[in-house]
């Protein structure tokens, strides 16, 4: 027996030498996945659906399908082919993946600091002015801590029978145009500023100003036209002539995506009017509200011929996010505040305090970035808010001696807009990188109300904030995933947690993390800015869309073991069982471009961390429950994320990746 033992050996463990290799080989694989998956649970370990970790552990939030091993490396590079074959070195991979990681609380004090060694002025200046402003001026110089909502009351016909009023005698003035015809029917002073207000605004067309060119009233009734200044005149003057107390103030006017400029106020730009109604300080501003003002279309984007009502009556402590007096007693803020401030708020529009959108982590540093490094915003909104993003930059060309110039053109770059939730609040986080070298962009979001956005390619919302984008160092070409809208699947808000970078390498292997929470339905109907607004569609309503796609099971991927797939028909029979419909989870997966379901299975349920309730809504823990899988991507092409309609059996894609 001794002698016939390592004859035995021989014939059986000489063969197999391949059968090893194989086995290593899956003993690999396996080390990938296994990785993937530890770096997925300690990124749900954190519990933010943007987690920020120091710059040494940003690994840990996003895949990584490299391994140091020397072997391993030969192995991907056998598997992708020769190097001219497209392939992306594992290096650009990661560099890829880490892009889009969320800056953590050191992060931006480092971005913070980083720009004042700069000598670029740092100005938290949303916080600086709730912190200093105890509200709107009164008539006695108090703070009003309970301002009246002049804009509940229906104004309708006050505004039809302003614009009746077209042709004026000859020898009419403001005094007998605002006591003769605009005011008298009315008798409340809210009507009589609303009828001068609408009146103006329309029947008074924008004029440029001219040096050297004097104010004359009785002209501007004649030719219908006016200046800024004078047409701020004009309404003091019918204001006067009715009874009402107005001022003319002259300041300077923000533009949505203007730089920082703190010495703006030296060079006054603008003209308006502040008036005293019932008690309360409020402002009016008849020259950006007239339709013919080229400026207003920077505020205002929805195309109109009648006047942007929100410039009636506004608050002060809305209107000086744009509207910057010469001197602070004409702020009628208490108590004042410093005119930094004011210029370093961002230039926001009238549908930003419409909808009632918060801006709180807000700081003059978020604008400039460098090298590898994307902005980031985060907006608190209503839970029937949906928004979106795009970078606008000015195109370059090159003339025969190889100079660059400016063509004229706008070139546009989509951002990376998604919701999630904390604290029972809706957050709004934006990520956005230029389109090129351009160094300079503007970051414009578009709010409106859930369900009126039907495809990536059109954004029917109006502008809500635009802020410049200042960047320096390398820049090499990046987008984002590309979120769809999913009109036919509005219970859940999906938050792409990774990857969120749009290009995936073949022969990586990558974790697919997507945080759910339920959209809460849309709050009672209420007084808004708009009586006769356009009514926020129901979460039921499903228009006809493009993206509800069957599912399909064809091809193939090699995936983990936790992922498994289902047929969109049986998860909706399953999920017909469940009582409450808004109570049911999201059925999320994973389609490969050959067609394979790979559904996501949740590795948190329902995290509903406490956290710190003094955080920052940026550093807040996000709520949800948290959807995984691990893919090793073995196709080219596109991958989607997939979420089952709310009540129909179809796919309706809300995300897509490009696997090159």
């Amino acid at each position: 027996m001794t002698q016939e033992t390592p004859v035995v050996s021989l014939v059986v463990f000489q063969p197999p030498k391949s059968k090893k290799q194989g086995f290593f080989k899956k003993i690999f694989e396996s080390a990938k996945t296994g990785a993937a998956s530890a770096r997925s649970s300690i990124s749900v370990g954190h519990g933010s659906g943007t987690p920020s970790p120091s710059k040494g552990n940003r690994v840990a939030d996003v895949v990584s399908p490299l391994l140091t091993s020397h072997s391993t490396r030969e192995t991907s590079s056998r598997e992708m082919g020769p190097p001219g074959a497209s392939a992306i070195d594992w290096v650009q991979v990661r560099r890829d993946v880490n892009r889009s990681s969320s800056p953590s609380r050191n992060e931006r004090v480092e971005r913070a600091e980083r720009c004042q060694m700069m000598d670029h002025p740092v100005i938290y200046s949303i916080e600086e002015l709730q912190d200093t402003a105890e509200g709107d001026e009164s008539i006695d110089g108090l703070p009003i801590h309970e301002p009246t909502n002049f804009n509940a009351a229906n104004m309708n016909l006050v505004d039809k029978s302003a614009r009746f009023i077209s042709s004026l005698p000859p020898m009419t003035n403001s005094m007998s145009l605002a006591q003769g015809y605009i005011c008298r029917p009315y008798k409340s002073d809210v009507q009589r500023l609303r009828a001068i207000f609408t009146w103006v605004s329309e029947k008074i067309a924008w004029e440029e100003p001219l040096d050297g060119l004097e104010v004359d009233i009785k002209r501007v009734l004649q030719a219908k036209r006016g200046t800024p200044e004078e047409i701020a005149l004009l309404v003091h003057e019918m204001c006067g002539a009715v009874g009402l107390h107005s001022e003319i103030i002259h300041g300077y006017l923000k533009s949505p995506g203007d730089g920082l400029d703190l010495e703006s106020l030296s060079r006054p730009n603008h003209w308006w009017n502040a008036v005293l109604v019932d008690g309360e300080w409020r402002m009016m501003d008849c020259a950006l509200a007239n339709p013919t003002n080229p400026q207003r279309s920077r505020f205002v984007t929805t195309n109109s011929s009648v006047a942007e009502s929100w410039y009636f009556l506004a608050r002060p402590l809305e209107f000086c996010y744009t509207h910057v007096p010469m001197y602070p007693e004409e702020q009628h803020i208490v108590p004042p505040v410093s005119p930094d401030v004011l210029l370093a708020l961002p230039a926001v529009s009238p549908q930003y305090f419409k909808l009632g959108v918060q801006f709180p982590d807000y700081d003059t540093s978020l604008m400039r970035i460098e090298g590898l490094e994307c902005m980031q915003l985060c907006l608190v909104v209503p839970p029937d808010v949906e928004c979106a993003a795009e970078v606008e930059a000015p195109a370059f060309a090159r003339d025969a001696d190889g100079d660059f110039f400016e063509s004229g053109d706008i070139v546009r770059k989509r951002a990376l807009v998604q919701p999630d939730w904390f604290r029972g609040q809706k957050r709004i986080t934006v990520k956005a990188v230029l389109p090129g070298d351009e160094g300079q962009a503007i970051l414009k979001l578009y709010a409106g109300k859930k369900g009126l956005m039907h495809s990536s390619k059109d954004i029917p919302h109006p502008l809500a904030l635009a802020l410049p984008m200042m960047h320096s160092g390398e820049n090499p070409p990046y987008d984002f995933v590309l979120r769809h809208p999913t009109p036919h699947a509005q219970r859940h808000d999906l938050y792409i947690m990774q990857p969120q970078c749009s290009r995936l390498a073949v022969n990586n292997t990558f974790v697919f993390a997507v945080r759910q929470h339920p959209a809460s339905p849309s709050p009672p109907p209420k007084d808004d800015y708009y009586a006769n607004g356009r009514a926020s569609p129901s979460l039921f309503n499903r228009p006809s869309s493009a993206l509800s796609m069957v599912s399909s099971t064809a091809g193939g991927s090699t995936i983990s073991s936790n992922s498994n797939e289902f047929s969109a028909s049986t998860s909706a029979i399953s999920s017909t069982k469940s009582a409450s419909g808004r109570e049911k989870p999201a059925k999320l997966a994973i389609q490969s471009p050959s067609g394979k379901i790979l559904r996501l299975t949740r590795k948190a349920d329902h995290m509903m961390h406490s956290g710190d309730p003094n955080s920052s809504v940026t550093d807040a823990v996000a709520e949800g429950s948290v959807w995984e899988t691990v893919i090793k991507i073995g196709e080219r092409g596109t991958w989607r994320g997939l979420v089952l309609a709310d009540r129909v059996a179809r796919w309706c894609v809300f995300c897509e990746w490009e696997c090159v």
